[in-house]
């Protein structure tokens, strides 16, 4: 037994050694931030500063070289993030993961992102390209330079990461529009919904805008025919688009409104949270240009910043720049598919994907004069007896998407006009970009393309053989959303609708209820002159104008006798403050779980999982107007609102107390709503997984300015906070020194680093840090100096 021991304690010994020892190798992947690296492909000398929080200040001697040091950093901080943006987008992640990565790739390819970024590549300007290609450059001049090891990923996978090309920048912006579009998914879900449930049913769940009337044509005329198995097709190929009651907040005030007499500007985008963060922090300067703010790493550009002259934020449109069309297909040849003209043949495409471990899988992709057959990217689901398939189309796929142009005009903007001037380059996804000058103007502009349908509004699948959902074309420019130096001096976007009922085209029908909207017009309206530290209160508010709508509601329907219940009492006295350390917010939306269960999930059934959503607009008009959704289907007798209300108030209690004891004192909304940052592709994985993954408890809820959703159909954690503000900016337009930045993460994505999780905490306490454009005032910060010296 001892010789055993001493074997044991012996292999632990050597084992711990190895693993020191492999720890200090894999220190030497940590990027080179002090003294001079000789670089290939710069033109000059460049001096990347950065400050105590691994922001970078880059200096260069024109704007190429600026572009060149911001790819060299991003590639020293986050090249593991831009290795898998770059595979998602090309449909190349089961190289690197194997199989479980297989229906990703099946359906990226499908779409044909990547091929539709080279393609776009010959309708950027001249100077946009070399813009590009020296960002590339700078990407490939810290792969070629760097001698140590990768970050741990690249380890752990045996990867070497190919050259940064252009086409990889381009697709990495056309990610983003997974991230921000999604509605072909609920498409499919509605026309699920109507094989079992009335017309009036399904529109009551996704009710109209409030204050607004209900479209009348959404489901006029028959149905589409649409069989079973290809509507369970169509959604094992979609992946889960964003849910439209969450998105971000910018909002702008002129200079009357301020202390310093020019425009201030916030914002605050609301992205899935990952580690690292989707955004990082850059400052660029060259003579005669220089523009800070927040990037995406792999695409060069300050996608929210500010120069010297204008400033800009952008938020969620949430147009609908999807639609599925079933397809019928020839019965005379299967080859070929049925449209207004007659019969066509299905355009046809071979996709090699690569499988590390496994054998290559060869997929066939068939495209329609829609675009490509979803329908067959699932591998459970054979089609071929059916006689219909499903086509999507979807602005993203355009092989002339000039939006990154777009990003690389407005960090050159002198004015309000100028920046409108650069986002006619803009495409997809359709933004609600807010601006300001420092003349004092304000504006808003919705860039981006929309389509035109020849009839309908895309809310259900089409019928392609008739050509009446075909798209038409797209919203001219000239004609899309904007408002100028309004009266009030105070433009708010919060993915609210942002169009009048008189508006002449169709944008979307799902917007985000408006409680963010309404609290942060409130907030602005309720001061004098605001300033830098006002904003950051305002950005950083807690209250749900929601719970406030809905408390009187349930708390109204308390039985006799229950009028001392400690609950409710609790929420009684409650101002409807998301504050992370109360009891009343778990308790108000574990309430309203429950009841989000009761009022539809008898209707529903086995599809409620599928539909399950916090849905306010529909819940808020059952209690109010359409008491009939509480009625439990399944029992003889009718149950009222109200019985539903306190039968979800005694299932949340019981849920509260399994969860978090009996004491209500000891509740705390930060232990059920942690912020939980997911690596990728660590997360999944057992024991590694919480290495790199973050959670840190946090404040806020779904419809607080503040935002942090969570997915209440998740029964394991469905309060974990999964979406939220990932970024958070302000600039005043009266200091070039002002800026506020702040990301959920840190500026790193290599675990070894002190800025993987540094701004974590300070992010959930709603602390920020400085973002200076002067010289001087970056020289009082700089705590690294690293110079790119261009190679013999």
């Amino acid at each position: 037994m001892r010789r055993l021991l001493r074997l044991v304690g012996l292999v632990l010994i050597l084992g711990l050694g190895a693993g020191v020892a492999g720890l200090l190798w894999l220190r030497g992947s940590l990027p080179v931030l002090d003294g001079t690296v000789a670089v290939a492909g710069a033109a000059a000398p460049i001096e990347i500063h950065r400050d105590a929080n691994g922001i970078p200040h880059i200096a260069a001697e024109s704007e190429a070289d600026a572009y060149f040091g911001l790819g060299f950093v991003h590639a020293q901080d986050r090249l593991w993030q831009m290795e898998l943006m770059r595979r998602s987008g090309a449909g190349r992640l089961s190289e690197l993961l194997g199989d479980r990565a297989l229906d990703t790739d099946r359906y990226l390819r499908t779409m044909g992102f990547y091929r539709a970024a080279q393609q776009s590549l010959d309708h950027f300007s001249v100077r946009s390209l070399a813009l590009i290609e020296a960002y590339c450059a700078g990407v490939n001049a810290f792969l070629a330079s760097h001698d140590g090891p990768l970050p741990p990923e690249f380890v752990l996978f045996r990867h070497r990461p190919e050259p940064w090309t252009p086409a990889d920048s381009v697709v990495a912006v056309k990610m983003m529009a997974p991230l921000l579009a999604g509605n072909a998914r609920d498409e499919l879900l509605r026309r699920k919904l109507l094989e079992f449930l009335r017309p009036d049913q399904v529109a009551d769940m996704w009710p109209p805008y409030p204050g607004t009337a209900s479209p009348t044509e959404s489901f006029s005329g028959p149905l589409v025919p649409l069989p079973a198995g290809l509507i369970e097709a169509g959604l094992a190929a979609l992946p889960g688009g964003p849910p439209i009651s969450v998105g971000s907040n910018n909002w702008v005030v002129d200079g009357r409104r301020t202390r310093s007499g020019k425009p201030i500007l916030a914002n605050d985008p609301h992205l899935g949270l990952t580690v690292p963060a989707p955004w990082y922090l850059a400052h660029l300067r060259a003579p005669g240009f220089g523009v800070a703010g927040a990037t995406l790493p792999g695409i060069p550009t300050v996608v929210v910043g500010r120069n010297g002259r204008v400033a800009w934020g952008v938020t969620n449109t949430g147009a609908d720049v999807q639609d599925l069309f079933v397809e019928r297909i020839d019965p005379d040849d299967r080859d070929r598919y049925l449209t207004p003209d007659g019969s066509q043949p299905f355009a046809r495409r071979e996709e090699v994907i690569a499988v590390t471990g496994g054998p290559a899988e060869v997929l066939i992709v068939r495209e329609t004069r829609h675009g490509p057959v979803v329908s067959e990217v699932s591998a459970r689901y054979a089609m071929a007896d059916e006689g219909h398939v499903l086509a999507m189309a979807w602005v993203a796929q355009a092989g002339d998407d000039t939006t990154l142009q777009a990003g690389l005009g407005l960090a050159r903007a002198e004015s309000w006009q100028d920046m409108v001037a650069a986002l006619r380059d803009f495409h997809t996804p359709q933004q609600n970009f807010v601006g300001a000058d420092v003349d004092g103007m304000i504006g808003f502009i919705a860039p981006g393309r929309v389509p035109i349908r020849r009839a309908g509004d895309g809310w259900l699948p089409a019928a392609g053989w008739t050509g009446d959902g075909d798209w038409i074309g797209f919203i001219p420019f000239d004609e899309l959303p904007r408002l100028l130096a309004p009266a009030e001096g105070r433009i708010v976007t919060a993915n609210q609708k942002i169009v009048a009922d008189e508006y002449p085209h169709f944008i979307a029908r799902d917007w985000a209820t408006p409680y963010r909207a309404r609290r942060i017009e409130e907030l602005l309206d309720g001061g004098d002159r605001h300033g830098v530290v006002g904003f950051k209160a305002i950005q950083t508010d807690v209250v749900s104008t929601m719970a406030r709508d809905f408390l009187p509601i349930l708390l109204a329907s308390a039985p006799a006798g229950h009028a001392e219940d400690p609950i409710r009492a609790r929420l009684a006295a409650w101002d409807g403050s998301m504050h992370r350390y109360m009891a009343e917010p778990l308790i108000f939306h574990a309430w309203y779980r429950a009841l989000t269960q009761r009022i539809y999930g008898d209707e529903l059934g086995a599809a409620f999982r599928a539909a399950w959503r916090r849905r306010p607009n529909f819940i808020y008009r059952t209690l109010t107007e359409n008491p009939a959704w509480c009625d439990d289907v399944d029992t003889p007798r009718a149950e009222s609102c109200a019985v539903q209300i306190e039968a979800a108030l005694d299932s949340a209690r019981g849920w509260l107390e399994d969860s978090y004891g009996d004491d209500i004192d000891g509740w705390r909304w930060a232990e059920a709503h942690p912020a939980h940052s997911r690596h990728r592709p660590f997360s999944a994985i057992p024991v590694i997984g919480p290495l790199f993954d973050l959670k840190i408890g946090h404040g806020g809820g779904p419809y607080t300015v503040m935002q942090a959703n969570t997915t209440i159909a998740d029964e394991a954690a469905p309060f974990a906070e999964v979406h939220g503000a990932a970024l958070r900016v302000i600039f005043d337009l009266g200091d070039d020194d002002s800026g506020q930045v702040m990301i959920h993460t840190g500026q790193s994505g290599n675990r070894l680093s002190p800025h993987y999780d540094d701004l974590a905490r300070r992010w959930a306490d709603g602390v920020y840090v400085a973002m200076p454009m002067t010289g001087a005032a970056i020289e009082r910060i700089t705590v690294h100096r690293l110079r790119l010296e261009p190679a013999e």
